[in-house]
């Protein structure tokens, strides 16, 4: 069974995410640090727990 190709959506952006694309796979990018995650983090819960864990300070501007 071959997982789900998760697709970019403009309301990740929010969570401080856009994508590349590798290997015909959109894969989220943090603008922050530029870290790149899986297809499978593709998934505004998990985007969002990047934000929180890894970039606390700015969870808090943005509210």
């Amino acid at each position: 069974m071959t997982a789900k190709k998760r697709k970019f959506s403009e309301d990740y952006v929010k969570f401080g995410f856009t994508f590349i694309e590798k290997d015909e796979l959109q894969l989220p990018r943090s603008v922050i640090c530029m870290k790149v995650l899986s297809n499978d983090s593709m998934r505004p819960n998990r985007l969002e727990t990047h934000l929180k864990q890894q970039h606390p300070t700015l969870v808090l501007k943005m509210k």
